[in-house]
């Protein structure tokens, strides 16, 4: 019992001392150029073709923003790491396309996907940076679990990615 209890009490002290903050960062090299696959990226409408979450109704009272693209677009999402709106907040093949995320629980993260001309191929990378907020406790924990489950989601959409520009060149 002591054991026990000393262990819960740890685990919550650690909760407030842990970090809230994660960085999730994966890459893949694509045979193709750098504004064939920004073309693929900044099309709101082509990311249900090729990244893993799903889109949904937004919650009740809230109208989704349903632009294709450019700075100020986005879309209301949902998948296996969470749910929330994704608005564009830069769309440059240059500077790369970054988005801001605002989850329904009420985290932010921001993001971007840049692009590096290697020559025929391009090297893609994708970077999300955020902060849990709640609960409390777990929120670190939560923020460690990040590059598993948001870093195998980001794998397996730039993987798709891949599939779809290189079959189409």
């Amino acid at each position: 019992m002591k054991i026990a209890l000393f262990l819960a009490v740890s685990i919550v002290i650690a909760g407030f001392l842990l970090p809230q903050d994660y960085t999730v960062t994966r890459e893949l090299v694509i045979r193709a150029p750098a504004n064939v696959i920004h073309q693929q990226v900044e099309n709101m409408d082509s990311w249900e073709q090729w990244t893993t979450w799903n889109e949904v109704a937004p919650p009740a009272g809230s109208s989704p923003v349903q632009m294709q693209s450019g700075v100020g677009s986005g879309k209301y999402l949902a998948g296996t790491s969470g749910s929330g709106w994704f608005v564009i907040t830069n769309n440059s093949v240059v500077d790369g396309f970054e988005y801001a995320i605002y989850s329904d629980d009420g985290d932010k993260s921001l993001a971007i996907v840049s692009f590096l001309d290697l020559g025929g191929e391009t090297k893609v990378n994708w970077t999300v940076r955020g902060r849990v907020k709640k609960p409390p406790v777990l929120a670190p924990y939560i923020a460690l679990s990040k590059d598993f489950t948001l870093g195998s989601s980001l794998n397996q959409s730039l993987n798709n990615l891949k599939k779809i520009i290189e079959q189409a060149n």
